[in-house]
């Protein structure tokens, strides 16, 4: 790989679960395009988002740092430049490539501010937050993703005889609610018994414009220096939690997302089933264009695992950060490969089994518990030892990180267990 001349185009949905692709699993939705470049790249089985809403995640993925150390930890609305006024940690991935000669462009959806950032040369339908999918208000009119695709095609075939490096962003708004999508991709699953229609008619339909980008890349002679990401910033959960909310949650619905990766220097046809995270995004851009990661990044290069090499000490399980919309109860969580521990300020800590209860419907947290009116759970072996493996985890990411909110939760876990040892429950 050239590492001095790579480019990178990323494609951001919003609001996308992991489950709706093909290459996921997913048997009824149509994302040929997608799933192509899974076949042509590397498929991240446990990607997952720092925190399970728009703004922290798309900090953290511009800074490589955690949402408690950026500070923005909920949405923004009506600022000009969230990097530039309440944002903790001011320098992005872009500032960086961009003082190395690349050439930085976004398109669509940012969420990080209202007006063109200084460190973005082409700035191009980019908006905030809460602008409809269609441009014209009009179901049967022009849908802001194909306008958005345009432009990004447009961008590719102007650049490529520049020999200049470049990094495009495509931040698209949808699958995000309300879910629409162009009628023609509605076809396969309007009266098919599939659910919600239209966020998988959207999904379709991104599949259709990451289509006609890596099209565009091929055409321009790009492909060969471009790594091409497909991923999303958190998930949906299509208000099935009990906080009411499509994410703010740390169920996997809302924190599992897509990661694709294809291009130069990424094996082909593999799967990495690492816990990695958009906090690693930064870092693997800077170190795949041959600059150094600054040391006060949180996350870690993804170079090693995109080439199928062996990554020495990586994470074991990975740390989750949230505050619940209606309730704002601080949350942190940390998931392993069977086990997910949700640890709350109000005490309402959850355990979940991963492999016997994927969904996440069943909490063990404490169990088996002696209460006559608990007697559905007498089946479920003690989970003391599994949650005390957990909370130490939680402890050393927290530390690590220099979270404190994340320290104590995972102190007061241990105390939970401790209490109940004591008592003798069980």
């Amino acid at each position: 790989m050239n590492t001095e001349r790579v480019n990178f185009v990323l494609v951001m949905a919003d609001q996308q679960r992991t489950d709706s692709l093909g290459c996921y699993g997913n048997c009824f939705v149509e994302s040929p395009h997608v799933d192509a470049l899974a076949e042509r790249g590397t498929r991240f089985t446990h990607a997952l988002t720092p925190w399970p809403v728009c703004t922290p995640a798309r900090a953290t993925m511009w800074t490589g740092v955690y949402p408690h150390a950026h500070g923005l930890i909920d949405n923004v609305y009506g600022i000009a430049n969230a990097f530039e006024t309440v944002a903790r940690e001011k320098t992005t991935v872009f500032e960086l490539l961009r003082r190395a000669g690349y050439r930085t462009a976004h398109i669509g959806k940012w969420h990080l501010g209202e007006q063109q950032p200084s460190f973005f040369d082409v700035w191009e339908q980019c908006f905030n937050s809460r602008r409809g999918h269609w441009i014209d208000g009009r179901q049967d009119g022009v849908y802001r993703p194909e306008r958005q695709t345009d432009a990004a095609v447009a961008f590719l075939h102007e650049t490529a005889g520049t020999g200049e490096p470049f990094i495009l962003v495509q931040g698209y708004y949808p699958p995000h609610d309300p879910y629409t999508a162009p009628e023609r991709f509605y076809a396969p699953y309007r009266g098919r018994g599939v659910p919600f229609a239209g966020y998988y008619a959207a999904v379709s339909a991104l599949d259709h414009c990451t289509g006609r980008i890596t099209a565009a890349l091929a055409e321009t002679g790009l492909a060969e220096r471009t790594i091409v990401v497909y991923y999303a910033d958190h998930g949906d959960t299509f208000l099935y939690r009990r906080e009411g909310e499509h994410k703010f949650v740390c169920y996997d619905d809302a924190i599992r997302i897509p990661m694709v990766v294809a291009g130069p220097g990424v094996a082909p046809q593999a799967v990495c089933a690492r816990p990695v995270g958009l906090q690693d995004l930064a870092p693997t851009l800077l170190d795949c264009a041959g600059l150094p990661v600054p040391d006060h990044m949180h996350g870690r290069s993804l170079r090693a695992l995109l080439a199928g090499e062996p990554a020495s000490g990586w994470r074991q399980t990975y740390y989750v950060q949230n505050v619940t919309h209606v309730s704002r109860i601080e949350q942190r969580c940390v998931r392993g490969e069977r086990h997910k521990l949700i640890a709350s300020t109000t005490g309402q800590h959850e355990l979940y089994d991963l492999h016997s209860d994927p969904e996440e419907e069943l909490d063990i947290f404490l169990t088996p518990r002696p209460d006559p009116g608990f007697e559905r759970y007498r089946h479920i072996p003690d989970q003391s030892t599994v949650i005390a493996g957990l909370a130490d985890a939680m402890q050393a990411h927290a530390r690590e990180l220099g979270d404190e909110v994340g320290v104590t939760l995972a102190a007061d876990v241990r105390r939970a267990v401790q209490e109940r040892s004591r008592s003798g429950a069980g």
